[in-house]
């Protein structure tokens, strides 16, 4: 249980503004690797000070131009734009946090503009990419059951790896084909699958209940054959080995995220159940994705366009150029 974080090791200098800073965050319920890469972020503009003898005792007094250093600093260390971008939003956290308790007045994040960056296109796994990895596995074997059942589910449901991860089995609900997850800022949604799916995790949870015994509601799903739960590299291993033993490119488990995406738009699904279903908080990323399969969706509508399914009146017809 946390204990209230003392009043007098508040200080304005920058230990004591980032104690405070990621003490607040984790009483907020924000979760480990969001705190470690604020941690990291402010560790590097601390780095980028004293690389550049920046003079800056503390945070509430640090200017616009310090940000601009920072930014140009990284670029000449040759940290992508994109990387740039993730240490831009974490500091504008940070100084945001600062004014909020007031300790400053401003952000200098409010001047200085993110930089731009081209984002990658998603690596996205494919069904055919999908089938021929999967047809690697022996599902016989407890670990290879387990991960086909983990597979299976990421591609049906679009879940991240880390709400797989941390699902236990209370949150699961077989007979109506759902299960209750915990995303990013520890936001709750119901994620849906299909009658294959539950199948094979049923089939899971019955060779797991013989090999382990029976498990309480409180349990996670996914374990290891010593009833351990499982950690995000073991699976981005195995799921990397299964592509290579299918002579496939690998392709990132976050892939098979993408791939949800795909289907569920070709397939003739809505963007905003899409972005209910991905847990999305706002709908930017849905739209890239409508984006990105444009051509694709194209293609659907020629099959299914409303309009060129009518036969209109003769005298409103226009003939084909």
């Amino acid at each position: 249980m946390l204990t209230p974080f003392p009043q007098h090791t508040i200080a304005y200098s920058w230990e004591g503004c980032t104690e405070a800073f990621l003490w607040s965050r984790k009483v907020l319920g924000v979760r480990q690797p969001t705190l470690d890469w604020h941690a990291v972020t402010l560790k590097l503009f601390r780095l980028c000070h004293e690389d550049c003898q920046l003079e800056c005792p503390s945070p509430t007094v640090c200017p616009t131009s310090h940000l601009q250093t920072f930014l140009w600093w990284l670029a000449r260390r040759g940290v992508r734009p994109i990387s740039q971008q993730t240490y831009y939003r974490s500091l504008r956290v940070f100084f945001r946090w600062l004014v909020h308790e007031g300790f400053r007045d401003d952000t200098p994040t409010s001047k200085v503009p993110m930089p731009k960056a081209n984002e990658p296109l998603p690596r996205t796994v494919t069904q055919e990419h999908f089938l021929a990895a999967i047809a690697t596995l022996n599902p016989k074997k407890f670990c290879d059951l387990r991960n086909l059942a983990l597979f299976v589910m990421a591609l049906d449901t679009g879940a991240r790896l880390s709400e797989l991860l941390t699902l236990r089995v209370g949150q699961l609900d077989l007979q109506n084909r759902c299960a209750k997850v915990v995303g990013k800022g520890n936001r709750e949604r119901v994620i849906v699958f299909g009658q294959q799916t539950t199948s094979l995790l049923l089939r899971y949870l019955t060779m797991r209940s013989v090999k382990l015994g029976s498990c309480s509601n409180e349990t996670f799903v996914f374990v290891y054959a010593n009833g351990a739960p499982l950690d995000a590299r073991y699976v981005n291993r195995a799921w990397h080995r299964a592509q290579e033993r299918a002579n496939l490119t690998p392709l990132p488990f976050h892939g098979l995220r993408h791939g949800f995406a795909r289907v569920w738009l070709l397939r003739g699904g809505d963007a905003i159940s899409l972005q209910i279903l991905l847990g999305h908080k706002s709908p930017a990323m849905t739209r890239r994705y409508v984006t990105l399969w444009g051509t694709d969706l194209q293609r659907l509508h020629a099959q299914v366009s409303p309009i060129d399914k009518l036969k209109l009146p003769q005298h409103l017809r226009v003939r084909s150029q």
